[in-house]
């Protein structure tokens, strides 16, 4: 062809490609720039990979402080986690939801806090940043913890004739035109090469996918190092192990080749030598040898890409037009909360709480009331606080908390459990974790409901006790459990203090305004249900003169005990 016209065609398309790609980032930071600060709707999680971190870093390890399957159901903090999630990578989401999960205090790792306030104040250093992770993708991080735990690939001592076998494959193949009795040797190693393979096929599958992530990974932790702005200490840290990565690297790109893509021949081609070289088992063996001595190395950089990822959601989240404050840690056993709300409701409707170790709260109303999402805010803001320093208030001054919850219950048929034998197993579970010198918040919805009113009564003051004053030092503990059971408000005075959420009998029926209010509920609801819903005034009289009846003698009781 002649170059006067080759020439100026490659230019052309080579322009073309650069316009394009300008184009497209330029369109991508553009869409950065419209999401930043802006609050998403509720939603649920739907990634089966989000836990895929924390099941393979923390469960084994001992984590005392993480949260427990009911506590997460409890706070539904799966959908939590969905609504504040504004990460770009799968390993971003898996590092979110392992703060989440595990209870990990944002003041453990100092520098997120700093790259968080760095991405705030500096649009053009979270637009470079999110560029890079957008890039990355949702596929960045899945399987990849794996091969973090050198331990779970085995590699038996025959494997070291994998080698072997290739070399003396070549090398019979490469004699057998000057030697024909060559030929039998290459016939012999292709039937040994073809039991190896079959010998350690249960392994590869498993392993190509976590190996193909090494290599995205490391390319997109040395571009994240490149972003002015990054290379505080811990971004040079990182630099300097993604160089120690490179072995790792060169494995990646060997294994993620896809023949199949290349068309039917070059695929055939691939699976001959394959076979005839045993490519997977001898790359098995590599990476093995490499991962046993790198793998906490990739650890911490798979690590810190993800907590990057989580520094600028969380920076994102303190730019919403909504409330979310970053706590005033102390030391006092006072902490006191301002305007915490639910995340979870379009609309909510901030509410204070002080939690004095100690003491505890008694929460009463109708149902509808609020009650039990105000015990679920300030699990919520409790968590979020602890993990990522951030949290919907508008404003947190005191200590941190753990959390243990007992609010969702029902009958474990898989078990054969009764729900008042799972909610009675559950609550000795929350009294053994009372005796831990963690301060923690213990948040309890209409306590011990599956059994009669004698025995709830007398076992719910006897555990709402223990979990404050049960101890041998002073309890750090706070406890709020919200209940249809007013007379536990005088049975606990000592020790609880009583709020209640309001409501408004109007002609339509029942309005709520969720606002906390200070003392017990003294309405009477299901009497004026039952009236506004047409029941006879007969019945509605004769109940209206019973509630009267054991009200008196409850005040009665109440007096002969003090």
């Amino acid at each position: 062809m002649n170059p006067a016209v080759v020439i100026p065609v490659l230019l052309v398309a080579g322009a073309a490609l650069v316009m394009h790609s300008w184009w497209q980032r330029r369109e991508l930071v553009a869409r950065l720039r419209r999401a930043w600060g802006v609050p998403l709707s509720p939603r649920r999680l739907d990634d089966d990979d989000a836990a895929e971190a924390w099941e393979e870093l923390e469960r084994g390890r001992g984590f005392a402080q993480g949260l427990d399957d009911r506590t997460w159901s409890d706070l539904d903090l799966d959908a939590v986690l969905a609504t504040i999630d504004r990460t770009h990578t799968g390993l971003g989401r898996q590092m979110l939801y392992r703060r989440l999960r595990a209870a990990t205090a944002w003041s453990d790792t100092p520098h997120l806090e700093q790259l968080a306030q760095r991405l705030g104040r500096d649009q053009r250093l979270r637009e470079q940043v999110g560029v890079q992770l957008h890039s990355a993708g949702r596929s960045l991080g899945g399987g990849l913890w794996v091969i973090t735990r050198p331990d779970l690939i085995q590699v038996r001592w025959w494997y070291w004739f994998f080698p072997l076998l290739s070399g003396t494959m070549i090398a019979s193949a490469a004699v057998s035109p000057f030697e024909p009795r060559a030929l039998l040797v290459v016939g012999a190693l292709a039937v040994i090469n073809l039991v190896v393979r079959m010998a350690t096929a249960w392994q590869i599958p498993g392993l190509l996918a976590p190996i193909r992530q090494m290599g995205p990974l490391i390319r997109t932790a040395e571009r994240l190092v490149r972003v002015p702005g990054m290379r505080d200490d811990e971004g040079d840290l990182v630099a300097r192990e993604v160089k120690r990565l490179r072995p790792l690297r060169r494995i990646a790109s060997w294994v993620s080749r896809d023949p199949v893509s290349s068309g039917e021949i070059v695929a055939g081609v691939y699976e001959y030598l394959n076979l005839l070289l045993v490519l997977d088992a001898n790359a098995l063996l590599l990476s093995a040898h490499h991962l046993r001595r790198l793998a906490p190395v990739l650890e911490r950089v798979a690590t810190w890409v993800g907590d990057v990822d989580v520094a600028l959601t969380v920076a994102s989240l303190r730019a919403e037009p909504r409330s979310w404050v970053v706590p005033r840690w102390t030391e006092e056993t006072r902490t006191e909360l301002a305007g915490v709300w639910h995340p979870l409701i379009e609309v909510p409707v901030g509410n204070d709480a002080t939690l004095q170790g100690g003491v505890g709260m008694v929460i009463t109303g109708a149902n509808m009331s609020g009650k039990t999402t105000y015990l679920r805010s300030i699990g919520i803001a409790t968590v979020l606080a602890r993990s990522l320093n951030t949290c919907p208030a508008t404003s947190w001054s005191g200590r941190r908390f753990q959390v243990r919850s007992l609010i969702g219950r029902s009958d474990d048929l898989s078990a054969g459990k009764s729900y008042y034998q799972v909610e009675a197993e559950g609550v000795v579970e929350l009294l053994q974790e009372s005796q831990r010198h963690t301060p923690t918040i213990f948040l309890l919805d209409e306590l011990l409901r599956g059994t009669n009113t004698i025995e709830r009564l007398a076992a719910g003051e006897a555990v709402l006790r223990a979990l404050l004053d049960g101890h041998s030092h002073r309890s750090d503990n706070v406890v709020i459990v919200a209940t249809h059971d007013g007379e536990l408000v005088p049975m606990l005075r000592d020790l609880y203090q009583p709020w209640h959420f309001r409501e408004t009998m109007e002609p339509e029926g029942l309005t709520f305004d969720y606002r906390r209010r200070q003392g017990p509920a003294s309405s009477r609801t299901a009497l004026a249900l039952l009236e506004v819903a047409g029941a006879p005034p007969a019945v509605v009289t004769a109940a209206r003169r019973r509630a009267t009846e054991l009200d008196e003698a409850q005040e009665e009781a109440t007096r002969g005990r003090a």
